[in-house]
């Protein structure tokens, strides 16, 4: 399972699987990884714009919104990538450095130039002077940089920037990524992810289990601590992706299958909306969406028809956490009276360019080092030279 070799279709041939179809080399995962990104900044227009609800969480009346399912998305991705790199990688410590590099450097440039760029700027339209930014302290710019450095968001407000809003409230989701990441790690030490696959549909079936018990007995052990409750979510999401790797040559791509998804992640809303109270809102919601979210990702991911985009630069990731503070610092200077698409445009254009600059001088620099070796581990006194598999293309998430 550590090699996919795509096959031509007959033009007669029955719907291929997910192994068939995908191919690592040519397919729309990072337009599709683009596209998730560019729909949570749209969703974070419309509510911070409007201190509100994007249409879906007006439907849903819950957290259940468009980022939400956005978000979902790139978890459920993520775990069906992230299987697919740790079996490529030639040991646990190579595909543990390779996802530090993927997340950890991007991130902590973005805690540094949030502190020293972008929150100044916000605070100098704001006040029309620097003085009394806080440079130290508590709430301060350093210990923003400080207190979130090991991924876990603790700071998410800079004392006075921002008209005293959250800096930056995507930054979150990071954390339960890399943990994610480090579930996959330790499903590859035990053996799951070639030769145990089975177990993992079992964790998938766990971790649903708990879900249900939580949004019908509301025992308080996850439902109510948000913390536990977005673990229990995003892990859901990402294990399906999992699974949904692990299985690929058993998963049908099909018209059929995709409506079905459709329908089904419709469901999920309306009986999110059916259900009172916020943390058993989204529970529910959590029942029924994973599998039509990741089935849903996968049409999209396979599909070989936008394999240009983000071929060359991958802009998803600093697209998503560079989008929050800069619409934040366009509040500041009167965006949310802003006609609408307007606000969301000239976000999107800066983000966007910030996301460039991203690429260019951090995660691509930082992604060339993916097969470095410190230099007394080039040579084994038995095994010569040490060799490490390069990623395919989308391993690298």
């Amino acid at each position: 399972m550590s090699t996919w070799i795509p096959t031509k279709r007959p033009a007669d041939a029955p719907a291929r699987s997910v192994e068939q179809q995908f191919n690592p080399r040519s397919n729309s995962v990072n337009a599709l990884r683009l596209a998730l990104a560019v729909l949570v900044l749209v969703s974070h227009t419309i509510q911070l714009s409007t201190r509100g609800e994007d249409p879906f969480g007006g439907f849903t009346g819950s957290p259940v919104d468009i980022s939400t399912m956005a978000v979902d998305g790139f978890f459920a991705l993520s775990g069906f990538l992230i299987a697919g790199s740790f079996l490529a990688s030639p040991s646990v410590w190579r595909y543990l450095w390779r996802r530090a590099l993927r997340i950890l450097p991007a991130f902590w440039v973005c805690l540094v130039v949030t502190t020293v760029l972008i929150a100044p700027v916000a605070w100098l339209l704001e006040f029309g002077t620097l003085a009394g930014y806080p440079v130290s302290g508590d709430l301060s710019a350093t210990s923003y940089v400080w207190q979130n450095a090991g991924l876990l968001i603790r700071q998410y407000e800079i004392s006075g920037a921002f008209e005293g809003e959250v800096v930056n409230g995507s930054l979150h989701t990071l954390f339960y990524e890399f943990a994610c990441y480090l579930i996959v790690a330790l499903f590859g030490v035990l053996g799951l992810l070639s030769r145990r696959r089975g177990l993992v549909l079992g964790v998938f079936g766990i971790a649903w289990a708990i879900t249900l018990v939580e949004a019908v007995a509301q025992t308080g052990l996850v439902g109510g601590q948000p913390a536990r409750e977005l673990m229990l979510r995003y892990g859901t999401m990402f294990v399906a992706g999992t699974c949904a790797r692990l299985f690929a040559d058993r998963i049908r791509l099909t018209t059929r299958g995709s409506l079905l998804a459709v329908l089904i992640l419709a469901a999920a809303l309306v009986a999110d909306s059916l259900v009172d109270g916020d943390s058993r809102s989204v529970l529910t919601y959590s029942l029924i969406a994973p599998l039509a979210i990741t089935y849903l990702v996968l049409v999209t991911g396979a599909s070989s028809r936008l394999a240009r985009v983000g071929a060359r630069r991958d802009l998803s990731y600093g697209l998503y956490v560079y989008a929050w503070p800069v619409q934040a610092t366009l509040l500041v200077v009167g965006a949310e009276s802003w006609w609408l698409p307007a606000y969301l445009v000239v976000s999107l254009v800066i983000a966007l360019g910030m996301a460039y600059l991203s690429w260019t001088y951090i995660e691509s620099p930082a992604l060339a080092l993916k097969s470095w070796t410190p230099r007394r581990l080039l040579w084994h006194p038995q095994k010569g030279p040490a060799r490490g598999a390069e990623p395919r293309r989308n391993d690298m998430q």
